[in-house]
């Protein structure tokens, strides 16, 4: 009697065993399948760096994390590859590693809804004329500085794609503010030169690569100019047309050609007590107005990302301020 309830006991572990045993193995399976064919999911673009290579999206799922690979489709067609460098709070950062379609890629914008694809795509977007080779493995970005370099990660004759890899300077706009002396002959019976401040703004245009269209204003007010109680203000204008060398040290040269012409405006010039109109004040008036070609240099040295300090040294003027890119 007592050896048959040890054998039925014995009976009962066994199966116990075996049914935990395969309840395990299957659920580790299950598990692994739905990790393999995980559907696809919609996020919205929040950022697109200028360059396109780096863009800020929602995680609004909470499905991505740092270094996934995923691909953005449009229409249920691929656009472009990526890879997950960054994740923050509902926010992710990625950097784009090859070019699907330029089509679908010229339509993202900010602010747009995009089906992400996690892992694997090639069942995605089935192309039979096509073959499909496996990606090469990249290694997972380990620092924030990696998301700012110029080089692709993964270069491929379909996805190798940068509209601004010929630059020096990546943005199309760089504003300046400046300084500058501005010096004006004092009047002959009076001796000597009149000096003050020009303070001036500037706007350069990159219409090309490395090619720039800039225009600056320059504003300088004379006190008791050309005579006592009197106050001349000169406007002084220029266009200039700009190439872009890049030199040592965060430095770039600019030397410049374009055109120049200083407007004058003095009311109170050749007037006096007895109403006797001063001639040599208005000659020295109608001296300060001025235009003609300029020549010259720019230099520019970056001090933090987007931020420069900026010198024209030229016929024009020899100024030095500050400016940014955008």
């Amino acid at each position: 009697m007592r050896f048959c309830g040890l054998f039925f006991t014995f009976i009962i572990i066994c199966h116990l065993s075996v049914s935990w045993g395969q309840s395990l193995v299957e659920e580790a399976n299950l598990n692994q399948n739905e990790n393999q064919s995980q559907s696809p999911f919609e996020e919205t673009i929040k950022i697109i760096s200028n360059s396109k290579k780096i863009f800020i999206l929602t995680n609004t799922n909470q499905k991505l994390g740092t270094g996934d690979f995923i691909s953005l489709a449009l229409q249920d067609k691929l656009a472009a590859r990526a890879l997950v460098a960054k994740t923050y709070q509902d926010r992710v950062g990625i950097k784009i590693l090859k070019i699907y379609s330029l089509t679908q890629w010229g339509k993202l914008r900010r602010g747009q809804p995009v089906l992400i694809v996690k892992g694997d795509d090639s069942q995605f977007e089935k192309k039979p004329e096509e073959k499909k080779t496996e990606p090469e493995e990249v290694p997972k970005i380990k620092s924030e500085e990696d998301l700012f370099n110029d080089k692709v990660v993964v270069e491929d004759e379909i996805g190798d794609f940068d509209e601004s890899k010929n630059r020096h300077i990546k943005p199309d706009n760089i504003v300046a503010v400046s300084g500058a002396f501005y010096d004006a002959p004092e009047i002959e019976s009076k001796g000597g030169t009149a000096r003050t401040n020009e303070f001036g703004i500037s706007w350069a245009y990159q219409f090309s690569d490395n090619f720039f269209l800039e225009a600056l204003y320059g504003r300088a007010l004379l006190d008791n100019y050309p005579g006592d109680g009197t106050q001349t203000l000169v406007n002084h204008l220029t266009a200039r047309l700009k190439f872009n060398i890049p030199g040592p040290l965060y430095t770039f040269f600019m030397p410049y050609a374009g055109f120049h012409s200083y407007t004058v405006s003095s009311p109170d010039a050749g007037k006096t007590n007895n109403n006797v109109i001063n001639q040599e004040e208005l000659d020295t008036i109608d001296g300060l107005k001025k235009s003609g070609p300029v020549f010259g240099l720019t230099v520019m040295r970056r001090l933090v990302p987007g931020w420069f300090i900026k010198a024209d040294i030229g016929n024009d003027i020899i100024n030095i301020g500050f400016a940014i890119e955008f």
